[in-house]
C-alpha cells in the first residue's frame, strides 16, 4: 500500500477562504454481466462524523474499491470504511496541518488500510474468490491524502 500527501496550495497565494467541496459519481458496467465496483464519495467529512473528526476544514473522503472475482469484497470494503478509516481508530487531531500532523495521518491510514485488509480475509461472509483493490483518497485544509492498495 502507497501513501502520498500532497500540499495543493501554492506558496505564493494566501488561503483567504475555505472552499466548499461537490463531488458526483459514475458507473459503468462495460462489457460485464455485474457490476462489481463500489465506490463512497463525502464531500463534508467533518459534518458527517460530528466529533468524531477534528481537523481544519475542508474535509472529505473518497473511495474506489475495483471488484473482482465478485461483488462481496468490494461491497464489504465501502461497508465498512468509514468505521475502518476513522470510527475504531484514534484519528489523529489538529487546528491546523504541520509536518507532525501529515505524518501522523500517513502512518494512521497505512494501519487502517492494513485492519481493513484482515478483516476482510477474516470475515466469512465474503466469497474467498471475491477481492478487491482500493484507492481512496482523503482532502485535509490543503492536503490531499492519496491511499491505494499494492
Amino acid at each position: 500500500m502507497y501513501v502520498y500527501a500532497k500540499d495543493v496550495k501554492s506558496p505564493e497565494t494566501p488561503v483567504l477562504f475555505v472552499p466548499s467541496i461537490r463531488s458526483g459519481g459514475f458507473a459503468d458496467i462495460g462489457p460485464r454481466r455485474y457490476m462489481e465496483d463500489e465506490h463512497i464519495r463525502i464531500d463534508d467529512l467533518s459534518a458527517h462524523l460530528g466529533s468524531l473528526i477534528t481537523v481544519p476544514e475542508p474535509c472529505a473522503f473518497y473511495g474506489v474499491f475495483d471488484g473482482h472475482g465478485g461483488p462481496e469484497a468490494a461491497a464489504y470494503a465501502r461497508k465498512h470504511a468509514m468505521r475502518f478509516f476513522f470510527e475504531d481508530g484514534d484519528f489523529p487531531r489538529a487546528s491546523e496541518v504541520n509536518d507532525a500532523f501529515v505524518l501522523d495521518v500517513e502512518n494512521y491510514l497505512r494501519k487502517a488500510f492494513l485492519l481493513a485488509d484482515m478483516a476482510l480475509a477474516e470475515d466469512s461472509s465474503v466469497s474467498s474468490s471475491s477481492g478487491t483493490t482500493a484507492l481512496t483518497a482523503l482532502v485535509v485544509g490543503r492536503y490531499i491524502f492519496f491511499l491505494r492498495s499494492p
